[in-house]
């Protein structure tokens, strides 16, 4: 059995559609998509499409990010709209989905979106989309931490056990490897790599929308 962590996708569904070709999950395999599925690439919608139609053929968790979050926010208020679309790749995202704006958001998406969770926990892992506070156990996090703040230089958690996190663009567009804490938004809708992690192995894969592959090991 694999643990296999996905990095922010951003609406590139041509990179996840060939990491997932390249890493070919098995039915044994537990797969970790660490949030930020929309905004900034060509294809919001599409992403969505894709993982919702992943749900029951294998062991997954998809957690939500920040940019979930501002999705939902704009749906609701004008002020969160403006902000969306103005600083946060917001126009990708709705003109993936049609000239109808908000209106042409299928309620299946909205549904797949709010039941994503905030972390989840494994023996020796915890995932999260953006950070943990060291000294805080996983459960008293506040959602400020686990889907908005900066990666930087995390202390290592109370629990002893390793984070893997998303959420910081890694410039170089390498996972960033702190032992303790490891960082997989290697930035694919920016021109960047789209990051699989293999977690017991430390071994990664990239994908770019050039079709382009590598992998290495953090």
């Amino acid at each position: 059995m694999r643990t296999l962590a996905i990095g922010d996708i951003h609406g590139c569904l041509a990179p996840l559609k060939q990491i997932w070709e390249v890493i070919d999950p098995q039915p044994e395999d537990r797969i970790i998509f660490m949030g930020d599925y929309v905004d900034r690439g060509p294809d919001c919608k599409g992403v969505i499409d894709f993982l919702i139609g992943l749900k029951g053929r294998f062991d997954i968790t998809f957690l939500s990010g920040n940019h979930e979050e501002k999705f939902f926010l704009s749906e609701m208020d004008l002020t969160d709209r403006d902000h969306w679309l103005r600083v946060w790749g917001g126009p990708e995202t709705l003109e993936s989905y049609g000239p109808g704006g908000f209106e042409d958001i299928p309620e299946s998406h909205w549904e797949f979106l709010r039941k994503c969770k905030p972390s989840v926990e494994t023996d020796t892992h915890i995932f999260v989309h953006a950070n943990l506070e060291h000294d805080v156990p996983l459960h008293e996090q506040l959602p400020f931490t686990i889907i908005h703040k900066k990666f930087g230089t995390p202390k290592p958690h109370m629990s002893g056990k390793i984070m893997i996190a998303g959420h910081t663009a890694q410039k170089s567009h390498l996972p960033l490897n702190l032992g303790h804490a490891v960082c997989i938004d290697t930035d694919p809708g920016r021109g960047g790599w789209l990051t699989c992690l293999h977690v017991e192995t430390d071994e990664y894969w990239q994908v770019n929308f050039e079709g382009e592959v590598r992998e290495a090991k953090i």
